[in-house]
């Protein structure tokens, strides 16, 4: 009999392991995309966070309770702060290292641009266009529509009222279309 995810999360917080591959299984295709959607296009660091959220998934599984929601809520919350966070961490090294550049080299150029990414041209465009929504805004917005979560899902996963993330995936959608014709008009 097929274990649910609930169950495979119960079992990994007491140390099984093949449920840990079960759910390593089930949720690391998806989890790698979002680790894509939330860390950016250029990263070459997709792998480390990556690992950081399957590693996290199994010395955090005894805090999942199933009666406050579903494994799949509670898998993709740790994923999406495990990222959030990184993102945060590297944003914050980034500025202080621009600080102590400014500092040292105040006339210097800022570096040039990092090495390109290899996909086609609609494919960029719709990931540049994701990229220039805020984080909230793109978050919604990649949870719903490109990993096919529910409203419910999104509100327990990002600690949001629905009717919030209602208006993240609304007001995104509208950014991204408006961001479309405008790039889409100057060709």
């Amino acid at each position: 009999m097929k274990r649910t995810d609930e169950q495979l999360l119960i079992d990994v917080a007491k140390g099984d392991k093949s449920a840990f591959r079960e759910i390593y299984q089930n949720y690391s295709a998806a989890l790698y995309r979002l680790v894509k959607r939330l860390v950016g296009v250029k990263s070459s660091d997709y792998d480390e966070v990556f690992q950081e959220i399957m590693l996290r998934i199994w010395k955090n599984a005894p805090l999942f309770d199933p009666n406050k929601g579903r494994a799949k809520s509670w898998i993709y919350l740790v994923a999406t702060r495990n990222c959030l966070n990184w993102l945060e961490t590297k944003r914050n090294r980034s500025m202080a290292r621009e600080t102590e550049l400014h500092e040292t080299f105040p006339d210097s150029e800022k570096p040039g641009p990092e090495e390109a990414v290899f996909r086609s041209e609609e494919a960029e465009s719709a990931v540049r266009l994701l990229d220039c929504l805020p984080e909230d805004l793109k978050l919604a917005v990649s949870l719903r529509h490109l990993d096919d979560l529910s409203i419910e899902e999104i509100a327990g996963i990002t600690q949001v009222p629905e009717g919030t993330v209602k208006s993240r995936i609304f007001y995104g959608l509208k950014k991204l279309r408006s961001f479309f014709f405008k790039e889409n008009s100057h060709e």
